[in-house]
């Protein structure tokens, strides 16, 4: 566990700040699927006789670049509105049990009646089709010799694959990169994501994406971001846009007076509640401030 919670308390009694959903600290993993063990050759009998798919390894090459999503997430991007939940859940299934996916179930001392989406990460089978089949470099994203991850950081993940998904159906969205390196004299900076939408008369506008979950650095590290962003937006990065996705308004609203104080200035913003409010669509979900009033963008 990554909190300092006793794991001997019952868990209906333990009284903790209610966190939002895929911000909280007090997440843990409940269980984690056994890794498949299957021969790389088994593998291959089964992709030639069609029982591994095309679409199932177009889901293992996005799953490898995405780290971690829920089944809403890969229902929406891979499998049309026609077929039907069961259907997709027998075929997430079937990927389950050659290994191309792993299940990661998840629970919190917060909020703890709450359902919680299980996350996808890459089997062992995924990641040797990965790399015989096509010759990818799997390194640490390896299931069997993966590096440690915080809850945190697969929050960080689930809630950026969220806005990736919401832009690619609201807008035409022709690039997006995780952790681009950006460099400015001697210093350097690695955001969260960079993206490039395309307006309908052809114009590209470019953004740099951070996203920040509840970690106790998250407030220095948006200042020592902010120091680099307020010379490089001005110089090198120079019509790009730099995008704050927080979980609430309230983390919005610090954020911008840090950024401000820096010099950084036309930050957009969005927040897990906004991406999450089904009475709102992503054209109207970014803002900013101007006089420290949050002011929302129409981007129809």
């Amino acid at each position: 566990m990554e909190n300092q919670v006793s794991p001997l308390l019952n868990l209906e009694q333990v009284v903790v700040h209610s966190n939002p959903i895929l911000d909280d600290t007090y997440a843990y993993i409940s269980s984690m699927d056994p890794l498949t063990r299957h021969d790389y050759h088994y593998i291959l009998e089964k992709i030639e006789h069609g029982w591994i798919t095309e679409r199932d390894i177009e889901i293992a090459k996005f799953v490898f670049v995405h780290r971690w999503v829920t089944l809403s997430q890969i229902s929406r991007l891979f499998f049309p509105d026609t077929e039907r939940e069961n259907t997709i859940r027998k075929r997430i299934g079937k990927m389950l049990k050659y290994g191309l996916l792993r299940k990661v179930r998840w629970t919190s001392y917060s909020r703890q009646t709450e359902n919680r989406p299980s996350l996808y990460e890459l089997g062992a089978s995924g990641a040797d089709i990965l790399k015989y089949k096509f010759g990818t470099f799997i390194g640490q994203r390896d299931p069997r010799s993966p590096k440690q991850a915080t809850m945190l950081f697969r929050m960080r993940y689930i809630i950026t694959n969220e806005l990736y998904i919401q832009l690619r159906s609201s807008f035409n969205l022709v690039h997006f990169e995780f952790h681009p390196v950006l460099n400015y004299m001697e210093e350097q900076q690695v955001p969260t994501a960079t993206f490039t939408l395309k307006n309908p008369k052809g114009k590209k506008l470019s953004f740099f994406l951070i996203c920040h979950r509840e970690d106790e650095k998250w407030l220095k590290t948006v200042r020592f971001q902010a120091v680099f962003y307020s010379k490089y937006l001005m110089d090198i990065g120079k019509g790009n846009t730099l995008i704050i996705l927080v979980s609430t308004s309230e983390k919005a609203e610090i954020a911008n007076k840090i950024l401000e104080q820096e010099g950084v200035k036309g930050a957009w913003f969005i927040t897990d509640e906004d991406l999450y409010n089904d009475q709102k669509s992503l054209t109207d979900s970014f803002f900013t401030y101007q006089d420290q009033q949050k002011l929302y963008f129409d981007l129809n």
